[in-house]
């Protein structure tokens, strides 16, 4: 027999927190009187898949 299991289903998380501090400078060129759109994009993940293999071959 083959089981494969998950101890998380993929709706759950560890309800942890963690702060970071970052700091970021730019110094783009705009002409006087005038607006630029500014956009800054954060993105970390630390992935796991906690799964279990068995097999029992007799």
């Amino acid at each position: 027999s083959i089981e494969i299991a998950a101890s998380q289903s993929w709706a759950s998380q560890n309800g942890g927190a963690t702060t970071t501090s970052l700091s970021q400078s730019a110094r783009p060129t705009v002409p006087a009187r005038s607006k630029i759109p500014v956009k800054i994009e954060l993105y970390k993940a630390n992935i796991s898949y906690p799964y279990e293999f068995k097999a029992d071959v007799s």
